[in-house]
């Protein structure tokens, strides 16, 4: 008997593989079906020799994808098989493929539904946004399609999440959901870590993040201003109320199982900030700062994220460091910074001496005891390497404290930056490498600063005040100057020659603009007075590819996108003003008896 079970579970297995086949078959069948008209317009399939295999009665269709297409008939859409079988009966409004499931719209409703024809969310949404590359999308009932910046979003809706799947994770119960994307590094108050973000969510655009937190509350993403105050609550991304709305003013994204808070109380006269904690392990909360603060005065920082264990608080007048139990470990220092690239701090105390310690509190004996003033390496994987000063002087020393660059080479030494460190001496500068070897002499006016690892052109200013580009591979100097530049990316670089000045023109004008800058505030610009903020686009030998005037901003970013498509090969005069025309199309719109100038064609 025991023999007579192994060819039971071998039937089981040819039976599984049989229908594998099947399936997969029947996918490769319908992928080769072709849409088919007859002499009365009707719509149907054919295969690939031309038999029908689907008789044509739909007034519309759609081509197989994954064994499956959407049909119409009589304006309203559905779904059927291969074999022509209706899996999703032809009752919607209108059917679009959203992941490997179907957006269903019924009236002004959306909903989502299987090919085999399961409601997967039922039609009751005005918003299911795109899934994010996290696998998540928002959802939105009721309330009104409104614009901003010609974007559509939906004003007055309660807003929720999907997974990829369409399972609800937070139902769409929030007027307020917003996500943990705003990043506030410099910014004041915050200075780092990540904020709500109180922007509307456009009805095409992803999210941004896992969602795994979400700032909640009861007030809409317009208008924000006084309501939303006092309304920073916090849920997990299931849906877990972790932080009841009202209890803060704000809240920033938790770390390490901390959130940090803050509370505002706002008179004529003056501000009040209560800066503090939650811990989510215990939900406690701690009171870490307090600020009164005169009207129209600032605080560049009240305390920041707990990163491993520790985190900073100002006093106003100095800085300290506390545990998560409120407990001051470390205080008594009139500045601080923090490197997340090397998990330090490095944290200036009364008598002008650095301190340097990491995330948990633990000294960097090497580092500390030493140096008035020190830098961190700028970017995640850079050497570290620290540009410190002694006595005066200024030096490199590693993290164990071991000299990499003496303190009688150079007058200054500035931080480590994509492992590149400008150097100054007899008031010229140069450029060494995070081994202290000079890659540039220091024989400059002025030198740049890097964007990007392995760069080889570094910007260096010469006595008649142009810069050239250096290329350190070959220790060369190019033969061209420019009035002013920036860093070359992917080997090409924006410049304004010496002379250059952009005509004052509508598409000139759209160039200095964020996009959908009203019209008003375009027209009164002049761009022949703002000549540093254009330029034109040339590749490491100074060739010039792009020889209209181009600003740094989103417009230099599309054109350069292009560019890449195209092999980076020069544009023609023309390909580069039609590609201007149509990349600064938000900002330009004419009154109805405008003659349009002949630059404003696009050809």
């Amino acid at each position: 008997m025991g023999q007579q079970a192994k060819p039971r579970k071998t039937m089981k297995l040819n039976k599984l593989l049989c229908l594998t086949i099947v399936f997969f078959a029947t996918v490769v069948k319908a992928q080769d079906l072709k849409i088919s008209v007859n002499e009365k317009g009707k719509v149907g399939f054919v295969d690939a020799q031309g038999n029908e295999v689907i008789k044509c009665q739909y007034e519309g269709a759609y081509p197989f994808e994954n064994g499956y297409a959407i049909v119409s008939k009589s304006d309203k859409y559905g779904i059927i098989d291969a074999t022509g079988k209706v899996v999703l009966s032809l009752k919607y409004d209108n059917i679009s493929k959203w992941n490997d499931l179907y957006l269903i719209k019924n009236g002004k409703d959306l909903g989502l539904a299987s090919t085999s024809g399961e409601i997967v969310l039922k039609p009751e949404y005005s918003m299911i946004t795109p899934t994010n590359c996290y696998g998540k999308a928002m959802i939105a009932k009721g309330g009104k399609a409104a614009q901003h910046e010609k974007k559509t979003y939906m004003s007055n809706a309660k807003y929720g999440i999907i997974d990829a799947k369409g399972n609800i994770l937070i139902p769409a119960e929030y007027k307020g959901l917003w996500e943990f994307s705003l990043d506030c590094k410099g910014k004041n108050i915050y200075y780092e870590g990540y904020a709500a973000n109180y922007v509307p969510h456009y009805v095409n655009d992803t999210l941004v993040t896992d969602c795994s937190y979400l700032c909640y509350g009861k007030v809409g993403y317009f208008p924000l201003q006084g309501e939303h105050l006092a309304s920073g609550g916090l849920m997990d991304g299931s849906g877990k109320i972790l932080i009841k709305e009202g209890t803060y003013t704000f809240v920033m994204k938790p770390q390490s199982n901390m959130v940090r808070t803050y509370k505002f109380k706002s008179s004529k006269k003056s501000t009040e900030i209560a800066g503090g904690y939650y811990d989510l392990s215990n939900e406690k909360a701690i009171n870490a700062t307090n600020f009164t603060l005169a009207a129209n005065q600032t605080v560049t920082w009240t305390h920041g994220d707990f990163v491993g264990g520790i985190a900073p608080v100002n006093s106003s007048t100095v800085w300290s460091f506390i545990d998560k139990s409120g407990q001051v470990l470390r205080k008594g220092y009139t500045g601080i910074v923090h490197s997340v690239h090397t998990n330090l701090w490095g944290a200036k105390n009364e008598s002008g001496i650095y301190d340097v310690f990491d995330e948990d509190n633990n000294d960097i004996a090497a580092l500390s005891g030493s140096y008035t003033d020190m830098g961190f390496p700028a970017q995640a994987g850079d050497k570290e390497v620290f540009n410190v000063q002694k006595d005066g002087k200024w030096g490199v020393v590693n993290r164990s404290g071991n000299v990499i660059v003496s303190f009688d080479e150079y007058d200054e030494v500035w931080f480590n930056n994509y492992d590149l460190m400008k150097v100054k001496k007899d008031k010229k500068f140069g450029m060494i490498d995070a081994n202290g070897k000079e890659l540039i002499p220091v024989a400059y006016e002025e030198i740049g600063f890097t964007e990007e690892r392995n760069a080889n052109e570094i910007w260096v200013k010469k006595a008649d005040s142009l810069f050239y580009h250096y290329n350190i591979s070959k220790a060369h100097e190019s033969g061209k100057g420019y009035k002013y530049v920036n860093n070359f990316k992917d080997g090409i670089a924006m410049v304004t020659p010496y002379g250059f000045t952009p005509a004052d023109n509508l598409l000139n004008k759209c160039l200095f603009f964020e996009p959908f800058t009203p019209l008003t505030t375009i027209s009164a610009l002049k761009p022949s007075e703002k000549i540093g903020y254009y330029g034109i686009l040339i590749d490491e030998n100074d060739n010039v590819l792009f020889d209209q005037p181009i600003t740094n901003s989103i417009y230099q970013d599309r054109v350069r996108a292009y560019m890449k498509a195209h092999g980076n090969k020069p544009l023609t005069k023309m390909e580069s003003k039609n590609l201007l025309l149509e990349i600064t199309q938000e900002n330009r719109s004419y009154p109805l008896d405008e003659v349009i100038g002949e630059e404003e064609w696009n050809y």
